[in-house]
């Protein structure tokens, strides 16, 4: 076990050396706890240990095989199964309870705001603290993750997200599982609702509370404002927000669901997946999106991003059109 020295009363004494997931993707860190590009081994055995800068490097199979990555899936896994479980509860309370929609969806945001900030906190530092497949394909189209990491960890966070939803049902109950049939954040009244305006929803959301906490856990410039140990509170509080202004957006939907494991397990543990697909497809597409930005104007790049470059390219033409007219002008007078 690698080990370091410490001084105690003169007496030099060995220490285990702390084990901190070196991982672009870590939520909250705003890329504070990346490796340093000498670091050569560490890069081809895990290469979003830094921000990538090939899709031959995300793309690189072989990380299937670096058992790190599984362990820090299996985290993953346990982290969403807990706090699916966790969350799940009071999901279920809610549905029961005679009190106005607003306290409903106020008490559902606080909650899942602590809840999701302090397990950030928990896993950052053992697995990146994602615990959600939007947060894992977000960093993976941004180039802050590999393909095999995102594949482990969203199938890990589903599957512990299956287990946490029929683990909870056995708890309360089967006739007690959501008796009353919505699932907040997940199912909608299609008498209501269509599945066109379903996607949207969810898109918009979707879209929303990705490129906030990008902004806030993810981007190495806060780190000269309040760096790593806010960043987690601050993706707590985003996502909070959007569960709050969703679920009261319009009647028959239940809010923006921003996390397609929870959803899985809940709507599998129900027996009921009517347009499920939609969380996923939304996601997809809304992470994809952010990721088209993030490429556009890269927080760890010197070099001009994309959008500079189109900028520059068409004003350059439109300077070199101007002078074209501008000397034909003349000619055209004579």
């Amino acid at each position: 076990m690698p080990t370091t020295s410490s001084y105690n009363n003169g007496e030099i004494t060995q220490r285990a050396r702390i084990a901190d997931a070196t991982f672009a993707g870590r939520v909250g860190g705003n890329q504070e706890f990346i490796a340093s590009p000498d670091n050569i081994s560490l890069l081809e055995r895990q290469p979003d240990a830094a921000p990538l800068r090939s899709l031959t490097a995300s793309f690189n199979l072989d990380n299937f095989a670096d058992g790190d990555i599984w362990r820090m899936a299996l985290l993953e896994g346990l982290g969403s199964m807990l706090l699916i479980f966790l969350l799940g509860g009071p999901a279920i309370g809610l549905t029961t309870l005679d009190q106005s929609l607003f306290a409903k969806t106020l008490y559902a945001s606080l909650t899942s705001w602590f809840a999701l900030s302090i397990f950030t906190f928990c896993l950052g530092p053992v697995s990146g603290g994602h615990i959600n497949p939007s947060i894992t394909l977000a960093t993976f189209f941004a180039g802050l993750c590999t393909f095999p990491r995102a594949v482990l960890y969203i199938a890990a966070q589903s599957i512990g997200a299956i287990i946490a939803a029929f683990l909870l049902k056995l708890g309360v109950g089967g006739d007690n599982y959501f008796e009353a049939g919505l699932i907040p954040g997940c199912t909608v009244d299609t008498t209501m609702v269509s599945v066109g305006q379903m996607f949207t929803l969810e898109f918009m959301f979707g879209l929303t509370a990705i490129f906030m906490a990008f902004g806030v856990g993810l981007d190495p410039r806060q780190g000269k404002i309040y760096g790593p140990a806010f960043g987690p509170v601050l993706v707590g509080i985003t996502l909070g927000l959007v569960t709050l202004c969703s679920a009261i957006i319009r009647p028959g939907y239940t809010g923006a669901s921003l996390n397609p494991a929870r959803c899985l397990g809940l709507m599998t543990a129900k027996y009921e997946l009517e347009n499920h697909w939609v969380h996923w497809v939304a996601q997809l597409a809304a992470t994809s999106l952010n990721g088209m930005l993030y490429h556009t104007a890269p927080p760890w790049r010197k070099e001009d991003p994309l959008l500079s470059q189109v900028a520059n390219y068409l004003s350059r033409y439109i300077h070199l059109h101007k002078r074209r007219n501008e000397r034909q002008a003349p000619l055209h007078h004579e």
